[in-house]
Order: C-alpha cells, then sequence, then structure tokens
C-alpha cells in the first residue's frame, strides 16, 4: 500500500487505516440492501466455467466519469456507467461537468455517502481527489472484490482526510492528492466507498 500527496505544510492530514480484522467463528453481516441483485449482476462476469461474481479485470482502466450525465443521482438510487455503477445510499450524488468528463461530490457537511463499485477486480487502484477549503472530514475506504461464497463488498482499508491547521492564502480553493493502494493477492479492489465531508474525485485508475 503507497498514499502519494502533495506535501506543502498546508496540506490535509491522512491518517491510513488497514481494516479490522475478522473475528473467528463470527458469522458475516447479511448483505446490505444496496448490494441488490442488480449490482450483483453488474459485478458478474462471463468465464470459460460459466458466470464469475467478483472476477479480475484482463485490462487497466481509466474511469475520469467521461459518459456520466451531469445531474444528481438521488439517494436510495444507482447509475450505470459502462465499467462503474455509482450507488447513492443515505445521500444525494452529485456529477458536476468539467473540461474533462465530470468529477463525483455531494453537498457541504458530514453526511456524504458514495459507493463506486467497479465491474470486475483490480489489484491497484490510483485515486485522484480534490478537498475544497472548510470540508469536513472525509474518509476512502477500498471494498473487496465479492465472490460466490462471499458476495459482500468488505472493507480492505481506509484514509481519514482532515483539514490542515495550517493553510496558504493562495489556495483558498483546496487541495488535491492522489490515493494510491495495491491491493494483497486474494484481496483485490472492487470498489471505493466516500463517506463524511465534501470532496472530489476526478479520476480511477485501475490495473490487474
Amino acid at each position: 500500500m503507497m498514499l502519494q500527496m502533495s506535501t506543502t505544510p498546508a496540506s490535509p492530514a491522512v491518517r491510513s487505516e488497514p481494516a479490522p480484522a475478522p473475528v473467528p467463528g463470527k458469522l458475516p453481516c447479511p448483505r446490505p440492501a444496496w448490494n441488490n441483485a442488480r449490482l450483483q449482476a453488474f459485478m458478474t462476469a462471463q468465464q470459460d466455467g460459466g458466470p464469475e461474481l467478483g472476477a479480475l479485470a484482463a485490462h487497466p482502466m481509466d474511469e475520469s466519469f467521461r459518459d456520466a450525465p451531469p445531474g444528481t443521482v438521488k439517494a436510495g438510487e444507482m447509475l450505470e456507467l459502462s465499467e462503474t455503477m455509482i450507488v447513492a445510499v443515505s445521500a444525494d450524488v452529485i456529477l458536476e461537468p468539467t473540461d474533462d468528463g465530470c468529477v463525483v461530490t455531494g453537498t457541504r457537511g458530514k453526511n456524504n455517502e458514495c459507493r463506486l463499485i467497479f465491474r470486475h477486480a483490480y489489484c491497484h487502484v490510483r485515486c485522484d481527489i480534490r478537498i475544497p477549503n472548510g470540508a469536513a472530514e472525509s474518509r476512502i475506504t477500498y471494498l473487496k472484490s465479492p465472490s460466490q461464497k462471499s458476495p459482500g463488498l468488505g472493507e480492505l482499508h481506509s484514509f481519514n482526510i482532515c483539514q490542515p491547521l495550517l493553510r496558504l492564502r493562495n489556495d483558498a480553493g483546496g487541495f488535491s492528492m492522489t490515493l494510491d493502494y495495491h491491493a494483497d493477492p486474494l484481496n483485490e479492489v472492487q470498489g471505493i466507498l466516500w463517506r463524511g465531508g465534501l470532496l472530489q474525485i476526478s479520476r480511477i485508475r485501475l490495473t490487474p
């Protein structure tokens, strides 16, 4: 696992946290309502031996949300793109147009919640984000690829992002960084969960 970000004194503080270790003998949590049949079908690939849930991708993928229609994904709804499903659970997700596609963002406050689920699983994920000044603490979590025996999307690793104590006068617009994660074998990434304060996700580069 590796984190890349700007190194100015006014950069946001980032705390890296692995997922809690599983408790022996504890039954897995029930699959949540948002992880429904539609999403399970989206994550299922047709392989030589038949359908496979959580299959490893054959090629790299660069998601900059070019095929996403600008607008709002209402809480409780999903938006299917060619290789990514945008899942809005308890809060609206906003697709804001830019010169190079769209950015995934939300609203001021600390109640944002968005899942970006990929059609396939990947070993290496680079996520470009921007944090506006004054935004509340946010949390980016990488989600483990599912399988037929374990169809959930468990948490692999999280990054907590806090506002810096010192801000630069000429950087009133916020701060940009790249979260760079390498997954262990059999624990590939098939999604990203964003919770908490406002941020913008502009690009995700994925490598099998």
